[in-house]
Protein backbone atom coordinates (compact mmCIF):
# COMPACT_ATOMS: atom_id res chain seq x y z
CA UNK A 1 0.00 0.00 0.00
CA UNK A 2 3.02 2.78 1.05
CA UNK A 3 4.35 1.66 -2.43
CA UNK A 4 1.11 2.74 -4.57
CA UNK A 5 0.93 5.65 -2.61
CA UNK A 6 4.49 6.23 -3.28
CA UNK A 7 4.66 5.44 -7.27
CA UNK A 8 1.26 7.98 -7.36
CA UNK A 9 2.82 10.38 -5.57
CA UNK A 10 5.90 10.32 -7.99
CA UNK A 11 3.87 9.80 -10.93
CA UNK A 12 1.55 13.04 -10.05
CA UNK A 13 4.71 15.03 -9.57
CA UNK A 14 6.35 14.04 -12.84
CA UNK A 15 3.39 15.28 -14.27
CA UNK A 16 2.86 18.43 -12.64
CA UNK A 17 6.57 19.02 -13.29
CA UNK A 18 6.12 18.29 -17.37
CA UNK A 19 2.98 20.58 -17.68
CA UNK A 20 5.38 23.19 -16.30
CA UNK A 21 7.81 22.81 -19.12
CA UNK A 22 8.40 25.24 -21.62
CA UNK A 23 7.00 22.96 -24.12
CA UNK A 24 3.84 24.02 -23.56
CA UNK A 25 4.55 27.86 -24.23
CA UNK A 26 2.61 29.04 -27.55
CA UNK A 27 5.41 29.56 -30.57
CA UNK A 28 5.83 33.20 -30.69
CA UNK A 29 5.15 34.02 -34.45
CA UNK A 30 3.16 36.84 -34.51
CA UNK A 31 5.40 38.69 -32.38
CA UNK A 32 8.46 37.39 -34.69
CA UNK A 33 6.63 38.88 -37.20
CA UNK A 34 5.90 42.35 -35.51
CA UNK A 35 9.86 42.02 -34.91
CA UNK A 36 10.90 41.94 -37.95
CA UNK A 37 8.77 44.66 -39.54
CA UNK A 38 10.18 46.91 -36.60
CA UNK A 39 14.10 45.82 -37.53
CA UNK A 40 13.03 46.59 -40.57
CA UNK A 41 12.08 50.08 -39.90
CA UNK A 42 14.81 50.65 -37.78
CA UNK A 43 17.46 49.05 -40.80
CA UNK A 44 15.60 52.19 -43.00
CA UNK A 45 16.20 54.93 -40.46
CA UNK A 46 19.74 53.98 -39.19
CA UNK A 47 22.31 53.51 -42.05
CA UNK A 48 24.04 56.90 -41.06
CA UNK A 49 23.92 56.92 -37.56
CA UNK A 50 26.08 54.76 -36.15
CA UNK A 51 24.99 53.58 -32.41
CA UNK A 52 21.59 53.09 -34.48
CA UNK A 53 23.13 50.72 -36.70
CA UNK A 54 24.94 49.29 -33.96
CA UNK A 55 21.41 48.41 -32.39
CA UNK A 56 19.70 47.36 -35.38
CA UNK A 57 22.65 44.38 -35.70
CA UNK A 58 21.64 43.52 -32.00
CA UNK A 59 17.96 43.29 -33.25
CA UNK A 60 18.81 41.42 -35.62
CA UNK A 61 21.25 38.95 -33.96
CA UNK A 62 18.23 38.51 -31.45
CA UNK A 63 15.82 37.53 -33.91
CA UNK A 64 18.67 35.13 -35.32
CA UNK A 65 19.12 33.40 -32.35
CA UNK A 66 15.07 33.59 -31.66
CA UNK A 67 14.31 32.44 -34.65
CA UNK A 68 16.51 29.24 -33.94
CA UNK A 69 15.11 28.33 -31.20
CA UNK A 70 11.25 28.54 -31.82
CA UNK A 71 9.29 25.22 -32.02
CA UNK A 72 11.33 23.99 -28.92
CA UNK A 73 12.16 26.39 -26.78
CA UNK A 74 9.40 28.88 -27.23
CA UNK A 75 9.97 31.28 -24.21
CA UNK A 76 13.52 31.73 -24.72
CA UNK A 77 12.52 32.84 -28.06
CA UNK A 78 9.69 34.83 -26.99
CA UNK A 79 12.41 36.68 -24.41
CA UNK A 80 14.47 37.12 -28.01
CA UNK A 81 12.16 38.60 -29.52
CA UNK A 82 11.25 41.41 -26.59
CA UNK A 83 14.89 42.45 -26.78
CA UNK A 84 15.04 42.53 -30.27
CA UNK A 85 12.29 44.79 -30.91
CA UNK A 86 13.62 46.96 -27.75
CA UNK A 87 16.90 47.14 -29.98
CA UNK A 88 14.83 47.96 -33.19
CA UNK A 89 13.12 50.91 -31.06
CA UNK A 90 15.85 52.32 -29.93
CA UNK A 91 17.83 52.51 -33.47
CA UNK A 92 14.61 54.25 -34.50
CA UNK A 93 14.99 56.56 -31.71
CA UNK A 94 18.56 57.20 -32.06
CA UNK A 95 18.13 57.82 -35.37
CA UNK A 96 15.51 60.09 -35.06
CA UNK A 97 17.35 61.64 -32.67
CA UNK A 98 20.18 62.71 -34.77
CA UNK A 99 17.93 63.89 -37.50
CA UNK A 100 16.41 66.35 -35.03
CA UNK A 101 20.08 66.99 -33.83
CA UNK A 102 21.30 67.74 -37.46
CA UNK A 103 17.65 70.22 -37.81
CA UNK A 104 18.60 71.86 -35.05
CA UNK A 105 21.86 72.63 -35.99
CA UNK A 106 20.50 73.74 -39.73
CA UNK A 107 18.01 76.52 -37.92
CA UNK A 108 20.74 77.72 -35.49
CA UNK A 109 23.21 78.03 -38.73
CA UNK A 110 20.67 79.81 -40.46
CA UNK A 111 19.38 81.72 -37.67
CA UNK A 112 23.38 82.74 -37.01
CA UNK A 113 23.37 84.13 -40.88
CA UNK A 114 20.19 86.10 -40.66
CA UNK A 115 21.53 87.50 -37.51
CA UNK A 116 25.12 88.51 -38.99
CA UNK A 117 23.88 89.79 -42.05
CA UNK A 118 21.51 92.58 -40.50
CA UNK A 119 24.36 93.91 -38.51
Amino acid sequence: MRMLMTTNTTLLLTALGLAACGGSYPTPTDQYSAAEKEVGRAQESSANVPDAKLHTQLAQEDLAKAKALMGGENDRAASLISRANAEAELAINLARQAQAQAQAQQAADALSKVKGGGQ
